[in-house]
């Protein structure tokens, strides 16, 4: 077999050993590593994003396989720094996977250079890397790959990664088709990981969001969060003069000081308990799902915004037809997804005057498995023209509005694979629904055993 000699990235011809693998690469190994790669592209376009990570890993696995290497790895790299981290890898022997994190500039500075530059690295050879490289020499001859490619990635246009295909145990030639392959590859990979970096700034721009509409309905409700503390308070302070005045008589009487205490311990438990509450709704963290009781986040929601009912004069009505199954869920932003709602109803009966001002919210499974909550007013409804247009970020009907609550809301229910809809007559009220979906389309659910009586 004749050895054809292999240009290196400097342009330096270097003689070849014969490699243990044959150097030709047959017209059909290209027609079946095409067809391989038509699949990888397949396969990432149907991938969810939470899945891309276990995907990278698995086609990883399959073009190591398909082309006879030995390892194959992705190092994300941080241009301002000197480190490099393995984000992904699969290999023949587990242990041969490099480490997480390396010191590319004391290893690899040639080769770090070129990824930055955006330039595919082929090395047929240890000794085929050009002279400026003798460091990246060293390196790979302590610890390995004998052959390698090397391939930048990029995302958003920007150099963030490089994947690399070696022979740990032989040297091997890089045909340009193989190599042309291997960066289509590549740049699969790079799209994929663009995509999971998309959804995970939008995330975050949505917890953001979130956060900052959050802290916008607690200002809202600030008035009657201050009456609801302000009424314990007030009950500890007179019953604490209370006690004062018994214990100056000549005879106090022991059994009303005890009752009094036990007022002061009970008014002292509620002003702990809204201020629990408070600081759950002002805490900046990532949607969290756990085990959440809708029954009980409801009756939560109900004491957060009971006070604020009373001072508008609106009637509030909680109607929860019980047993609701258990879901997984973040239960702050569900209870800000509610809370939202109620706000946006409070407001729409205020404007009226001619009917009462009530307010309903409810709650119930379907047949189907859905659960179901519902907020209704009797205000005077949404405009037709206006209704297309009710979850835009930024439109609003109230003069004041910000336009980002109902946004915000149908943002959260979609993050927990639910959805959010509205229909209104005008002069007969708005409807806002909330549905999430049963056990078979998502698993949002418990499972529970059903409690003596349920059927």
């Amino acid at each position: 077999m004749r050895v054809v000699p292999q240009t290196t990235p400097s342009g330096r011809a270097v003689p070849r050993r014969q490699s243990k693998r044959s150097s030709r690469h047959s017209a059909a190994e290209t027609r079946d590593f095409e067809e391989l790669v038509i699949e990888l592209a397949c396969a990432f376009v149907r991938v969810t994003t939470d899945k891309i990570d276990e995907e990278i890993n698995r086609w990883l696995e399959r073009v190591i396989l398909a082309l006879g290497l030995d390892r194959g790895t992705i190092a994300e790299i941080n241009p301002s720094s000197d480190w490099a981290t393995f984000s992904h890898g699969w290999a023949r022997e587990p242990g041969q996977i490099i480490g997480k994190s390396l010191d590319a500039n004391a290893l690899l500075p040639w080769v770090k250079g070129k990824m930055l530059a955006a330039e595919t690295v082929v090395m047929p050879s240890v000794d085929a890397l050009p002279d400026e490289a003798a460091v990246d020499r060293e390196s790979m001859r302590r610890y390995g790959p004998k052959s390698n490619v090397m391939i930048p990635i990029k995302v958003g246009g920007v150099v963030v990664a490089a994947v690399g295909f070696g022979a740990l145990y032989h040297e091997r030639s890089w045909p340009p088709q193989v190599v042309r392959q291997l960066q289509t590859v590549a740049e699969i990979l790079g799209f994929a990981l663009e995509r999971k970096r998309v959804v995970t700034e939008m995330l975050k721009l949505r917890n953001q969001l979130t956060y900052v509409s959050r802290i916008n309905t607690l200002g809202e409700l600030a008035a009657s969060l201050a009456h609801e503390i302000n009424q314990p308070l007030a009950a500890i302070r007179s019953n604490a003069e209370a006690i004062q005045s018994m214990l100056e008589s000549e005879r106090p009487d022991v059994d009303e000081i005890k009752a009094a205490v036990a007022d002061i311990v009970s008014g002292d438990a509620r002003a702990g308990d809204t201020i629990r509450r408070l600081r759950a709704l002002f805490r900046r963290e990532e949607l969290v799902r756990s085990e959440t009781d809708l029954g009980e986040l409801l009756a939560e929601v109900s004491r957060i915004i009971g006070s604020d009912a009373v001072i508008r004069r609106v009637s509030l009505k909680i109607d929860v037809r019980h047993p609701l199954r258990p879901i997984l869920a973040d239960r702050v932003q569900i209870q800000q997804a509610v809370i939202n709602l109620l706000l946006n109803a409070f407001d729409a009966v205020s404007e009226t005057e001619q009917h009462a001002r009530e307010v309903t919210l409810s709650a119930h499974e379907e047949e189907s498995g859905c659960l179901k909550l519902i907020v209704h007013d009797c205000g005077r409804g949404i405009e037709p023209d206006a209704l297309p247009r009710i979850f835009d970020a930024f439109f609003t009907t109230k003069p004041n509005g910000m336009g980002m609550g109902l946004a915000i809301s149908r943002s959260i229910v979609e993050a927990h694979r639910g959805r959010l809809s509205v229909s209104s007559n005008p002069g007969r009220g708005t409807t806002f629904e909330i549905t999430l979906p049963r056990p078979s389309e998502h698993p949002l659910w418990i499972e529970s055993k059903p409690v003596i009586g349920e059927r």
